[in-house]
This record gives structure tokens, C-alpha cells and sequence, in this order.
């Protein structure tokens, strides 16, 4: 046997090695392309309803988010309202105090004169007077 046929059976013996390495390799790499295959399939009959959930979500998240926008403008309103009432409020109490006040010292002075008035007058009645 010369060189070149021992070289020619090496060879064939290697790629026949390779063959056989190579064929089982290339059978399962079919099968997971089929596997791959039914999982695309599968995922893209699952895509489209969940896209459709997606957008029918996002419209729905939308539409609270203008309602709750529209509500927080009618509660700020409403709280500058009652800020605003309770200031005149806070005003017109301080005025009422401010008005009133030199009154009631009057009507107080005016009581307590009564009183005194009213407690010597007791008093002058109550007690005998020297010489009776």
C-alpha cells in the first residue's frame, strides 16, 4: 500500500467519522427547529390577543387618567374656594372683634358701675343708721 492510498483510506475513514458524528447532530438540530417552529406558532396565535389586551388596558388607563385629571381640576377649584372663604371669613371675624370689642368694655364698665350702684344701695338699706 502506498502512501497516497493509505492518505485516500485515512481520508475516507475520517469523513466517515464525521458522517456519523455530524448526522445525529444535524437530526436533533431538526427537531429543535421544529420545536422552535411550534413555539413561534404558538406565540404568535398568543401576540395577538395579548396586544389587543395591551391597547384595550393602555385605552382604559387613558381614559382615568383624563377623568382623574378633570377631578383634581374641580378639587383645586374647590379648595381655592374654601381658602378663599375662609379668609373673608378670617376677615370679617377680625373686624366683628375689632367693632365689637370697644362695646362690650362699655356694656362691662356699664355693669360693673350697675353693680356698685346696686350693691351701696343694698347696703344703705340694710344697715341701720345712728340714732334710730
Amino acid at each position: 500500500m502506498t502512501f497516497s492510498d493509505f492518505f485516500s483510506l485515512l481520508s475516507a475513514a475520517s469523513i466517515f467519522t464525521i458522517a456519523i458524528a455530524l448526522v445525529p447532530t444535524f437530526i436533533q438540530f431538526r427537531r429543535t427547529l421544529q420545536k422552535i417552529e411550534i413555539f413561534i406558532e404558538a406565540l404568535s396565535k398568543q401576540v395577538d390577543p395579548l396586544c389587543q389586551s395591551l391597547t384595550e388596558a393602555g385605552n382604559e388607563i387613558q381614559t382615568l387618567t383624563l377623568s382623574l385629571h378633570d377631578k383634581l381640576e374641580k378639587t383645586d377649584t374647590v379648595i381655592y374656594t374654601a381658602q378663599k372663604s375662609a379668609d373673608t371669613l378670617l376677615t370679617t371675624a377680625t373686624m366683628l372683634r375689632e367693632t365689637v370689642r370697644p362695646f362690650i368694655t362699655q356694656i362691662g364698665g356699664f355693669n360693673a358701675g350697675v353693680m356698685a350702684f346696686s350693691h351701696f344701695l343694698n347696703r344703705s338699706w340694710k344697715t341701720p343708721k345712728k340714732g334710730d
